[in-house]
C-alpha cells in the first residue's frame, strides 16, 4: 500500500522521536462517532498516532525479513515507542491470509466487569475504517464470562494502537476486539469458558490472533532485562502455570492474555513460538539511566519452516559510567564560551562523553545569575578565586551527558547559601542530579543498584559520618561509589587522605574517585578497591605547567556488581577545549 503525499509531508514536518515522547507522556485523544445503527466508531487516528504508525511500518518493511512460515498468531507491544515491533508482528500474520483478526489486550483502565469484554464498535484509522466481525462478536457474547462494554474501548490503547497496522497490512479483514480483565486471572471454570468461546474462532484457518501486550514495567533496564529472560522462558516453554503466575506489571501487563494465546495455539496446531524481537523503552529513547522502563517482545506462532529456537537473546545489561574531575565555567572558560559557543570546551571530547550511559563530575562553583567576579580580577587576588557559572551551565552539562555532579567542594559556597540553592534549582530544571554540599545535607544520590556518596574535606559531614553512610548503602545492597573532594592542591601526596580512603573501603566503598588537587594522582588499590585520589582537571582554565593541563577520565562498566575500568587521558588546550590525548 503506497503512502499518500499527506503522510510524507507530515513526516517532513515532525520529528519522530518527539512524537514517540508525546505518545508516551500524553497518549492519543480519541473521539467516538455514533453510527446510524447505534454502534460506535472508535477514532484511532491523530497526528501523533499516524506518524508513529507510518514510521513503524517504514522501518519494519525496510529493516526486517521474517522467518519462513505461516503465522496464525503474534504477540506485539502496544507501547508505540516500539511501533516498528507492532508493524513487524502484524505483518507476520498476513502470511496466513486471515479474513478475521482477533485482537486481545489487557483492560488498562479496569472497566471490564467480566473476565473478557468485547464491542460491536469499529475503528477509524488513517488508512481507512476497520470493520467489526459482527457475527463473531455475537457468537462470543453467547458464552459465559464475556460481555459487551462499548464505552471502555474508547480509550483502550491496547486495541486502538494496533488497528492502523492491521488496516495497512490486512486492508480487507474485520476484527474482533477483546479486553481481558486485570482484576485477576479468574477461576478454572471461567478460564475454561472463555477458551471454549475463543476456540470456535481459533479452529478456523481464516482467523488470526494479535495479542497486544507489553512486558516488564516501571523497572530500570538491567532489572527489566532480567525479568524478561524469565518471562520469555515461561512463554517459550508453554508452561501454563508459569504463564498465569507471571507478575503483573513487573513481568507482563497481561499474563492471562499470554495464557490464552498458548491454550488456543496448542489446541489448534499452531503452537510453535519464536521470539523475533526484544526491546526496552530506555534503549529506544536513548536514556538508559532512566529508573522506569517498559519492555517489548514479538512472539510469532504458527507453522515455521526455519527450525529456529524460541528464545531471543537478551544481552546482559552493562552500565557504563564515566567519571571526570574538576569543572569550572567561570574566568577564561566563561569568556571562551561566550566568544565561541557554550559547547566549545567539550567539542573534541563529546564523543567519549556520549558513549557512556552518563557522566559524573565535580562542579566547582555555583550556577547563578550573578555577573562574574573573577573575570578581570588580578591573578592571585581573592576575587580571582570566587567562581560563579552562567545560568545555562546545567543545560550545557546535560547536552554533554553529564547527568550527575558532585557539589561537595570548596567553591560551591562562593556566593553563599543563595548560590547553592540557585545551583540546585538550575540543575533540577535541566534534569542533572546532584549530591554533596557544604552543610552535610544531601550527602548522596541513589539510583537503582548504585549509590554515589560525597565526601567534602572542606565542609559537610565528617569522614566518620560518611563512612557510616557508605555502610548503610552497602547494607541496602547498593554498589557504593564515593566521590571525594580532598587532598592538597597541585600535589600528588596522599599522606593526609590515605587513612580516610581505607576507612571508606572498610565500610563498603566499591570505588573512590577524587578531585581538588588539580593534578592526576595514579590509581592505587586498597583491599581490591580502586582508589583514584585525583582525576585532575576536566574543564578548567589552568595552563601554567604540564601537570595541571592533564586530566583523567575513568569508565566503569558494571555488570551484576562486577566492575571493569578503562582510563582515558585528557589535555586541557590553551584555547579552552579539553581533548583526548593520543
Amino acid at each position: 500500500m503506497a503512502y499518500s503525499s499527506r503522510v510524507v509531508s507530515r513526516i517532513a514536518r515532525y520529528k519522530i522521536v518527539s512524537v514517540f515522547r508525546a505518545i508516551v507522556l500524553t497518549g492519543v485523544f480519541l473521539v467516538v462517532i455514533q453510527q446510524n445503527n447505534a454502534y460506535p466508531i472508535y477514532s484511532a487516528t491523530s497526528n501523533d498516532l499516524d506518524l508513529a504508525v507510518v514510521d513503524g511500518i517504514t522501518k519494519a518493511d525496510k529493516n526486517h525479513v521474517l522467518p519462513n512460515g505461516v503465522y496464525r498468531a503474534t504477540v506485539v507491544p502496544h507501547h508505540l515507542v516500539a511501533s516498528e515491533a507492532v508493524a513487524l508482528g502484524v505483518k507476520a500474520i498476513a502470511s496466513s491470509s486471515p479474513r478475521v483478526v482477533v485482537v486481545i489486550s489487557p483492560d488498562h483502565f479496569g472497566q471490564c466487569g467480566e473476565l473478557l469484554c468485547t464491542s460491536h464498535g469499529s475503528y477509524r484509522t488513517f488508512f481507512g475504517d476497520v470493520a467489526i466481525s459482527e457475527n463473531d462478536v455475537k457468537q462470543l457474547l453467547s458464552h459465559e464470562n464475556i460481555v459487551a462494554e462499548s464505552d471502555l474501548f474508547t480509550d483502550e490503547h491496547g486495541i486502538y494502537s494496533i488497528a492502523p497496522f492491521i488496516k495497512h497490512y490486512l486492508p480487507d479483514v474485520s476484527i474482533v476486539p477483546i479486553v481481558v480483565s486485570q482484576r485477576g486471572i479468574g477461576n478454572k471454570q471461567s478460564r475454561t469458558n472463555v477458551i471454549a468461546a475463543l476456540d470456535k474462532l481459533a479452529e478456523r484457518n481464516d482467523v488470526a490472533f494479535v495479542i497486544s501486550s507489553d512486558f516488564s514495567h516501571y523497572l530500570p533496564l538491567a532489572e527489566a532485562n532480567e525479568n524478561d529472560r524469565v518471562t520469555q522462558a515461561a512463554f517459550c516453554s508453554g508452561n501454563s502455570e508459569e504463564m498465569l503466575n507471571l507478575d503483573n506489571p513487573s513481568q507482563s501487563d497481561c499474563p492471562l492474555c499470554l495464557w490464552i494465546a498458548g491454550q488456543l495455539a496448542k489446541k489448534n496446531g499452531f503452537w510453535n513460538p519464536v521470539a523475533v524481537w526484544h526491546s526496552n523503552s530506555a534503549e529506544l529513547l536513548n536514556n538508559t539511566s532512566v529508573e522506569e522502563t517498559t519492555s517489548h517482545f514479538i512472539f510469532i506462532l504458527g507453522d515455521l519452516s526455519s527450525g529456529r529456537q524460541c528464545e531471543y537473546p537478551i544481552e546482559e545489561r552493562v552500565v557504563k559510567i564515566l567519571f571526570v574531575g574538576d569543572m569550572s565555567f567561570d574566568r577564561y572558560i566563561r569568556q571562551i564560551s561566550t566568544n565561541r559557543g557554550e559547547d566549545y570546551p567539550f567539542s573534541c571530547v563529546d564523543t567519549l562523553l556520549q558513549s557512556a550511559d552518563f557522566v559524573v563530575g565535580n562542579l566547582e562553583g555555583p550556577i547563578t545569575d550573578h555577573e562574574s567576579i573573577s573575570i578581570g580580577s588580578t591573578m592571585g587576588s581573592p576575587e580571582n578565586y570566587v567562581f560563579t557559572s552562567p545560568t545555562t551551565t546545567a543545560e550545557v552539562l546535560a547536552r554533554h551527558n553529564v547527568e550527575v555532579v558532585n557539589l561537595g567542594n570548596n567553591h560551591i559556597g562562593d556566593l553563599g547559601i543563595d548560590g547553592i540553592e540557585s545551583t540546585k534549582n538550575y540543575l533540577t530544571e535541566a534534569r542533572v542530579h546532584y549530591f554533596g554540599g557544604i552543610r552535610g545535607d544531601e550527602l548522596l544520590y541513589r539510583m537503582k543498584g548504585i549509590s554515589f556518596v560525597s565526601f567534602n574535606q572542606f565542609g559537610g559531614q565528617s569522614s566518620e559520618k560518611v563512612a557510616s553512610a557508605i555502610a548503610a548503602e552497602k547494607a541496602r545492597g547498593q554498589l557504593v561509589i564515593v566521590y571525594a573532594h580532598w587532598g592538597q592542591e597541585y600535589s600528588q601526596s596522599v599522606a593526609d587522605i590515605h587513612e580516610i580512603a581505607k576507612l571508606f573501603v572498610q565500610n563498603g566503598a566499591d570505588a573512590i574517585f577524587g578531585s581538588h588537587p588539580h593534578v592526576v594522582i595514579p590509581r592505587k588499590i586498597i583491599d581490591g578497591v580502586p582508589i583514584y585520589y585525583s582525576l585532575g582537571n576536566f574543564i578548567f582554565d589552568q595552563y601554567w605547567n604540564s601537570e595541571v593541563t592533564k586530566g583523567l577520565a575513568v569508565l566503569l562498566e558494571i555488570t551484576d556488581e562486577i566492575i571493569q575500568m578503562r582510563e582515558y587521558q585528557f589535555t586541557l588546550e590553551p584555547d579552552g577545549r579539553t581533548c583526548l590525548r593520543n
